[in-house]
């Protein structure tokens, strides 16, 4: 996955020429609050750009993921808790490790039972690739936004997103 997210990133600039192409969600029912912007490309990846609002380390959301997944930080910092469980049931994840990741920082996820949370130490901005649903079953747990009826973000704001992203990827 962490070869898909440097192709993606190296043709974001061109992705953003389309913002046509782009919807968007704002995850506003559990921490940290995210403002994520999002399209699928040909090969049915999906390329989110995310916003994050900074929260307290307790307030931060444990979850696996239904797909496997590489992330880039292109500004900002999180702490970041990784757990793991023995099976696809288990509700109690082991902690494996805690570490903060700062600008630059690039992880993937692919196995179905990992957990993380992310608590956002400030404003940050990134990347995140995913590919299709584990072909094996995905944890139990492993939230989804669909039927939530998340609101989307007015076109002016997803304009704004999309020029932010478009900014950290000159620098």
């Amino acid at each position: 996955m962490l070869s898909a997210l440097a192709d993606v990133l190296e043709s974001l600039p061109a992705l953003l020429d389309d913002p046509g192409a782009w919807d968007s969600l704002i995850v506003n029912r559990r921490k940290p609050t995210t403002y994520r912007v999002f399209r699928y490309l040909s090969d049915g990846v999906r390329v989110s750009l995310h916003k994050f609002d900074p929260c307290a380390t307790h307030e931060a959301y444990p979850h696996p993921h239904p797909w496997p997944g590489a992330f880039a930080i292109l500004e900002g910092s999180y702490r970041m808790w990784v757990g793991f469980t023995p099976d696809l049931e288990s509700r109690e994840p082991i902690t494996v490790t805690e570490t903060v990741l700062t600008a630059g920082s690039r992880y993937e996820i692919t196995e179905p039972r990992t957990w993380h949370s992310v608590t956002p130490l400030e404003e940050c901005w990134t990347v995140m690739v995913n590919g299709l649903p584990w072909k094996e079953q995905a944890h139990v747990r492993a939230p989804t936004t669909t039927g939530k009826d998340l609101d989307k973000m007015p076109p002016d704001e997803l304009a704004a997103h999309l020029a932010k992203f478009r900014s950290l990827l000159t620098k």
